[in-house]
């Protein structure tokens, strides 16, 4: 998009003052700015094809240029110096049409420098053109940034990288191994100038040909072929092998944080191996694709984003200890350890299948013989559902007829029985169904909501009300309304007492009504009563 806009702009004559151009390093933002001014100086220019071989342009080549100043920003970022800028600009080029000044690092400029520049920004000469150059944009300030046109450089794509370093080192001569350059290439992240600057690095180790190891050993990188054995340790679950392969990384001296952040790539790479199958998303030789596709396809996609998910807390782990070899063992010992995970559905669907094998068994019309306990007689044939799931609640029961009680069951029954007696052995009580509940309802029904629910019981000229406490505190303001309701209702004068309160109580204490939620339950469960600390009156 950057040479489109610039190829456009020249060829319409629409050339803007000044120019920003951000990005990473050694993307080639100092050079395009040169390509640019040998563009608008050329004998031919503007042009978007400069001849490279006029005065002009072997002068930019050169740097000795008159009309093209290169200046970094990062010496020259005072007031005074800006100023010599303001003078000179001011004089018409010697040679070219365009004063051309290339000011890199610009964001190192200081703020009174800024300001000093901003005055030629607004009101620059006709013949005169800024192009700066930076990596942190977002230190030049907002009043400069409006007054150029931004572009915005991007990273190196991986291959291109690889096949420049391919040609450099074909029209060299120099005997290469692909899998040197693909390190080469991966190392550079993006800058083509860093790839380069390491490509002299490893020639001058070798001094002849260039080889993976070569590179691993003078740039001083782990061999990538750990990391294929470090996943297929942790993929077949050999906590020793992965203890050995730290062992190893810690006397090479490598990083164990970098190591760890390679590990998160490589896992990276396998799982996008196995969920997609594609290797063109990867930028890998083939060599280790195809070891790739052979580790992925001996683990689940499930397993690999848990492994992911573990290395990656282990990489904090490991940034933050003062221990990282122990973290990084640790590490993988956890993600060794760590089993095959099955999709939920899948376990529900076989739950499911034995359920119906064990109800399909012997006999015709889906009915099974369910056996007692060894030590109890053998209980009737049972009808069982084919397609009854176990943890599934039907609205007729599977079993018809009950096996015959366990001990601890009859135990629990054998309470339950005395619970019932001491049930019986309480006052009566009249429920809402002799009509009371029915008579205040079409008086009162405010009165007949609180009541809801209420257990009446009628002690000669006094009815003992038991309801919620919330309920009860109600009844206890309206209680006027409620001693005419009962006096209407029962033709004689009756006092209401709620929860006990209102006369005195009479009598042994009440036995606590036992809950049929809490029988069935110590019926299934086979427990008992120990001690019941419920409050009557809540």
């Amino acid at each position: 998009h950057i040479t489109r806009t610039l190829r456009n702009a020249i060829a319409s004559g629409r050339i803007a003052h000044a120019y920003l151009f951000s990005g990473p390093r050694g993307v080639g933002k100092t050079t395009a700015a040169r390509i640019l001014a040998k563009c608008l100086n050329c004998v031919n220019g503007p042009t978007i094809t400069p001849c490279g071989s006029c005065e002009s342009c072997k002068g930019i080549t050169t740097g000795s240029s008159v009309d093209v100043f290169e200046i970094d920003g990062a010496s020259n970022n005072s007031v005074d110096n800006v100023r010599e800028i303001s003078e000179s600009v001011r004089y018409v080029p010697s040679q070219g049409k365009y004063k051309v000044y290339i000011i890199d690092e610009v964001h190192m400029l200081s703020t009174a420098a800024f300001n000093a520049l901003l005055k030629t920004l607004e009101e620059p000469p006709p013949h005169a053109i800024f192009i700066f150059a930076t990596t942190e944009v977002h230190k030049i300030p907002a009043t400069i940034l409006s007054r150029c046109q931004r572009f915005d450089f991007k990273r190196i794509p991986f291959r291109d990288i690889q096949t420049h370093l391919k040609k450099i080192v074909t029209k060299e001569g120099i005997p290469f191994e692909d899998q040197a350059l693909f390190v080469l290439a991966r190392e550079a992240d993006g800058s083509l100038r860093d790839s380069q600057s390491l490509l002299e690095q490893v020639l001058a180790f070798a001094g002849g040909d260039l080889k993976a190891s070569h590179v691993a050993e003078a740039l001083g990188l782990m061999d990538r072929s750990i990391l294929f054995e470090i996943s297929e340790a942790v993929v077949g679950k050999d906590p020793k092998a992965c203890l050995n392969i730290v062992e190893k990384i810690y006397e090479f001296g490598y990083d164990l944080k970098r190591a760890t952040s390679d590990l998160l790539e490589h896992l990276r790479d396998l799982a996008v191996m196995k969920v997609t199958g594609d290797a063109s998303l990867l930028d890998l030789p083939d060599s280790e694709l195809e070891r790739l596709s052979e580790i992925s396809s001996r683990v689940g996609a499930e397993r690999l984003h848990m492994l992911f998910s573990i290395i990656s807390k282990g990489y904090e782990d490991v940034s933050r200890s003062a221990h990282p070899r122990y973290a990084f063992e640790m590490t993988l010992l956890k993600a060794a350890h760590f089993d095959e995970l099955e999709p939920l559905g899948e376990l529900v669907a076989r739950l499911e299948g034995l359920a119906s094998k064990a109800g399909s068994g012997t006999g015709t019309g889906g009915q099974t013989n369910v056996k007692a306990p060894a030590t109890q007689a053998q209980a009737p044939s049972a009808n069982v559902r084919p397609s009854a799931v176990p943890w599934k609640r039907d609205a007729e029961p599977a079993v018809s007829q009950k096996a015959a009680p366990a001990p601890a069951a009859m135990e629990v029954q054998a309470e339950a029985v005395e619970v019932e007696a001491v049930k019986e052995a309480q006052p009566a009580k009249t429920g809402p169904d002799n009509g009371l509940l029915e008579f205040v309802g079409k008086r009162n029904k405010e009165l007949f909501e609180l009541l809801k629910g209420a257990t009446f019981e009628v002690e000669e000229a006094v009815v003992n009300i038991t309801v919620a406490a919330r309920a009860g505190a109600k009844l206890t303001v309206l209680r006027a309304a409620l001693d005419a309701c009962l006096r209407d209702f029962y033709g004689r004068p009756v006092t209401a007492r709620i929860n006990g309160n209102g006369a005195a109580q009479t009598g042994a204490p009440k036995q606590k009504e036992q809950d049929p939620v809490l029988m069935d339950a110590l019926r299934i469960l086979g427990g008992r009563i120990i001690e019941d600390r419920r409050r009557t009156n809540v």
